[in-house]
């Protein structure tokens, strides 16, 4: 039996941040970002081993970079859902790791 993947949520925030990067649907860069986030979604363990947390108001969000391109996503989740916040096109600052 497969078990079932999060929940994918595009926050209006996501899908707005795409129209001032070019992106549009079909593109190259558009099934790119398909296949991140369907990534995302996968029920194995997140973050990824690639991915790092970011500030984002309010708190913090995950940052994953879309493979092949210069974009990267952040993310919020929890055991039921992945919540696709933004997408950039520069990498967000990651936060600093706490001292030991």
């Amino acid at each position: 039996m497969a078990v079932a993947g999060r929940i994918p949520r595009l926050t209006s925030g996501f899908r707005r941040s795409l129209r001032p990067l070019g992106i549009h649907g079909g593109s190259v860069r558009s099934r790119a970002i398909g296949s991140t986030v369907t990534a995302l979604t996968n029920p194995v363990t997140l973050p990824g081993p690639g991915d790092y947390e970011t500030a984002f108001h309010p708190g913090r969000a995950h940052v994953r970079r879309v493979q092949g391109q210069n974009l990267w996503i952040l993310y919020r989740f929890d055991a039921v859902h992945v919540e696709v916040l933004t997408i950039r096109s520069e990498p967000p600052v990651p936060l600093d790791e706490p001292e030991s």
